[in-house]
């Protein structure tokens, strides 16, 4: 169901609280970007947020952001990227320390992909947990998940982004009710773009093309038509880049072109700001995925700066239109480009329905929502309980 919470979210949660998130935190992937845009956001309205974060990931490991952990994260708990797609989880015996878990107070728990965290030994606390407020389901599984375990749980509130989502496994999770939150944007954060490229030694004459290095192995099949535009106009192709996977295809591409410039940093939110605004575009290529619902958290993170985003025509941004850019194979990418480069009244209408579509899905919009629902949610239930007596 679409939540009426989302056309009218007038009546704010006003005393404050504490909740808490079990999530990667500060990291280089999805879930993290979801939890810090709604815990930042919780912040800033007042309210104390604990974080109970993974200390881990299979298969390949966390992806850490170059920024240290705040006072109120707890690192306590292993993640499995791939968790919904076992039936089993305890066979992975996975890292679980309950005791933050237990000794911390919170009114609320918003659990992040639950079916990636370690569900079989979470269970055995989630009535220790109940006690102290609503339990909270934040749906990232892109297929209908298979973790036995998901299905043993009924949660006070179940959330998905959209209606795909809905459509796909909606109906099949155990909730008190499950509601349609879109994932958030961050706000608008407009920066200049001279003072950027100052603070951040980058030449202020070229054009500065922004890509995130964690998908760098998927730009050699634009790269021999970006060396037609380098060849034409001064620019740089900027790849921030630093963790294993990802530095070696990004050094490689370096090698092979001379408009590449590589910077060897995952950098904090606060710094990737900084780069987005010395940027001319942000460029994001990811191919479709198959038999599995995707969402872009770096169109949503990025997308605040104000600065247009060029992509491709693949099932990673089905659900963006008109406030990104995107092309259909190599020669739209040449023209997009160029036109993003050299037509400033097509990028400011760009820019301006972004700035719709983050004011309308924002991130302190969302988490006000987030709030509100699960306490109504809780609250009515506690009502329910309380007339079987």
């Amino acid at each position: 169901m679409i939540s009426e919470e989302l056309k009218n979210p007038s009546k704010e949660v006003s005393s404050s609280l504490r909740i808490a998130i079990m999530s990667p935190w500060n990291d280089a992937c999805g879930i993290a970007v979801h939890a810090w845009l709604v815990g930042t956001a919780w912040l800033r309205a007042g309210h104390e947020i604990v974080v109970f974060a993974s200390v881990n990931e299979r298969p390949y490991g966390r992806k850490p952001l170059d920024m240290p952990d705040e006072e109120f994260v707890y690192r306590c708990w292993e993640l499995y990227r791939y968790g919904d797609r076992i039936e089993n989880i305890s066979s992975l015996n996975l890292y679980f320390n309950p005791e933050p878990f237990l000794k911390e107070d919170f009114d609320a728990i918003f659990i992040e992909k639950p079916c990636s965290t370690p569900l079989d030994k979470l269970i055995e606390i989630l009535p220790h947990l109940r006690r102290k407020g609503p339990i909270v389901a934040v749906m990232h599984e892109g297929i209908v998940p298979k973790t036995k375990d998901f299905y043993n749980i009924t949660w006070e509130l179940a959330t998905i982004f959209d209606e795909r989502f809905y459509r796909l496994y909606g109906h099949f999770i155990k909730a008190k009710e499950v509601e349609i939150v879109p994932y958030p944007y961050h706000t608008i954060k407009k920066g200049n773009k001279k003072a950027a490229r100052s603070d951040l030694k980058l030449p202020i004459d070229k054009d500065i093309i922004l890509t995130l290095g964690i998908r760098a192995k998927y730009l050699w099949e634009l790269m021999p038509y970006l060396d037609k535009i380098a060849r034409e106009r001064d620019l740089i192709l900027l790849i921030l880049s630093k963790h294993k996977e990802s530095i070696n295809h990004a050094m490689q591409l370096k090698n092979r072109y001379n408009f590449v410039c590589v910077r060897r940093e995952a950098p904090s939110y606060e710094r990737l700001y900084k780069y987005l605004h010395a940027s001319d575009v942000l460029l994001v290529h990811r191919p479709s995925q198959v038999n599995y619902i995707p969402v872009s958290s770096t169109v949503h993170l990025c997308l605040g700066a104000m600065r247009p985003i060029l992509c491709a025509d693949s099932t990673f941004f089905a659900p963006y239109n008109r406030f990104i850019v995107k092309y259909h194979g190599p020669e739209d990418f040449l023209n997009k480009l160029n036109l993003l480069l050299d037509d400033r009244v097509f990028v400011k209408n760009v820019l301006k329905s972004a700035e719709r579509v983050i004011t309308k899905n924002s991130a302190d919009r969302v988490a006000q929502i987030l709030l509100k629902l699960a306490f109504e949610e809780y609250q009515q239930l506690q009502l329910e309980l309380l007339r079987c007596f």
